[in-house]
């Protein structure tokens, strides 16, 4: 028998662990008797967010899933689905994702093994105070944001924006340290931040990229017949699931939005278009800084995640 463990750092009762990593650990398990997956999820001592691929790249653990921004700056490439408005949804960024895997994005993991590439439902706006009726309500709002692009976007707008990972969101909320986050709808659900903020734009922003990834060295100690099952269960076969996976996840944080107290509209005309040119300069500072950098790939990465031709 050879045992593997798998960790993240999502609660038990999130689609993620529930739907997805461990129907996938069974589905592995029932092709490949000689296999056994243990999973350690939040709550555990491998359950941190920011520890995810330091534990897998040090033999602590087999597998780990974690998004593609930690550690930061250690995957630019597929890094750069989180731009803004390259993708309307998970479905469909998480199949350009892999599509772009082959010829872009595998080298930017090695040594590691990559099992899958997927993107979550995309950040939208929520405000703790009031719906935003014209770009005038942005200024010096404390809005939580991903590093990158959408925070140069936002501070474009007059807001100031809050660098947070999504476990610190809610204690920060909560406190009164931030006037809103962007952030995906299952985040609003599982930080319980729903208390705090009532009011909701639904417009995707972006998406933010997640890997699944393993250890070199243990996919190496495995028999031919245990990396094929694996092999089998993962990459090709997972993307088309991704988009079903999150549409429902996002549900429970949505369903949160819509309850007594709360509202979603969408958001002014202006503020959108202003986003939306922000984004873009911003967008081309990222581009710029990467190909300073030497990642001469950049562009037609950004391209093929955006479904245009390099």
């Amino acid at each position: 028998m050879t045992r593997l463990l798998l960790s993240h750092y999502m609660p038990a009762a999130h689609g993620v662990h529930a739907d997805f990593l461990a129907p996938w650990a069974a589905r592995v398990m029932a092709d490949c008797p000689s296999l056994e997956i243990d999973i350690a999820c939040e709550g555990s001592e491998l359950g941190l967010l920011e520890n995810q691929f330091a534990q897998v790249s040090e033999g602590r653990v087999d597998i780990a899933h974690s998004p593609v921004a930690l550690p930061r700056g250690r995957f630019p490439l597929t890094n750069l689905m989180n731009l803004p408005f390259l993708a309307a949804d998970s479905g469909e960024a998480s199949r350009r994702l892999w599509a772009a895997q082959a010829e872009f994005l595998a080298a930017e993991f090695a040594p590691l093994h990559l099992l899958a590439l997927h993107a979550d439902s995309g950040g939208v706006l929520h405000l703790r105070d009031a719906p935003l009726t014209g770009l005038a309500d942005l200024a010096g709002k404390r809005i939580r944001t991903p590093a990158g692009a959408v925070a140069e976007a936002v501070a474009a707008l007059g807001a100031e924006p809050v660098l947070l990972l999504p476990p610190a969101i809610g204690p920060a909320a909560r406190a009164g340290e931030i006037d809103g986050a962007v952030m995906a709808w299952d985040v609003l659900a599982y930080t319980g931040t729903d208390t705090v903020f009532r009011h909701h734009h639904p417009e995707v922003f972006y998406v933010s990229p997640l890997y699944l990834v393993m250890n070199a060295a243990s996919r190496a100690r495995l028999g031919p017949e245990e990396r094929a099952a694996i092999d089998r269960h993962s990459g090709a076969d997972l993307a088309p699931r991704f988009g079903g996976y999150w549409q429902a996840w996002s549900q429970p944080g949505r369903a949160l939005a819509e309850g007594p107290g709360h509202s979603i509209t969408p958001l002014p005309g202006e503020v959108l278009e202003a986003f939306r040119t922000a984004a873009a300069e911003a967008v081309s500072h990222e581009g710029a800084r990467l190909a300073a950098d030497g990642l001469t790939a950049a562009p037609g990465v950004a391209a093929a995640f955006a479904g245009r031709a390099g």
